[in-house]
Formats: structure tokens, C-alpha cells, sequence
């Protein structure tokens, strides 16, 4: 996954919108939904419902918790 890409769907989940993500990432709304078509067309999922407010599907949710939790090494 390309880092941009991961960035800016856990910016949209954070923030609630394109528009806020655009804004934490300081980039446009359309860079935003350019960045997140390319995610989920790589993915093969789709991981955002559009609309006010954005909705995360189950296949986002799931990206979303792996992107967040800690990585566990063993040893």
C-alpha cells in the first residue's frame, strides 16, 4: 500500500470528511478522493461510503484497525 494513500484514509476516518482530512493533510478534497479511489481500487474493496457524514464500510473498518494497532513482534 502506498503510504499517501493509508495516510489519508486514516485522515478521513479521523476527521469525518474529505474536506477535514484535505485540511489536516493540506492538500485538495479531489487529492483526497484521488488518493482514496487509488487505495480501494488496489484493495479491491471499497472502503468509504460517500456522503455527509463519510461512513466507513466493514473492509475500511478492518484497514483502519490494522493500520492503527501496534505491531506485535515475537521473539
Amino acid at each position: 500500500m502506498n503510504p499517501l494513500h493509508t495516510e489519508t484514509l486514516l485522515a478521513i476516518i479521523d476527521e469525518g470528511s474529505f474536506e477535514g482530512a484535505a485540511a489536516v493533510l493540506g492538500i485538495t478534497p479531489s487529492a483526497v478522493s484521488q488518493r482514496i479511489k487509488a487505495l480501494e481500487v488496489s484493495t479491491g474493496r471499497i472502503l468509504l461510503r460517500r456522503g455527509t457524514p463519510v461512513t466507513v464500510t466493514e473492509a475500511g473498518a478492518v484497514s483502519y484497525t490494522h493500520l492503527t494497532l501496534p505491531t506485535i513482534c515475537s521473539v
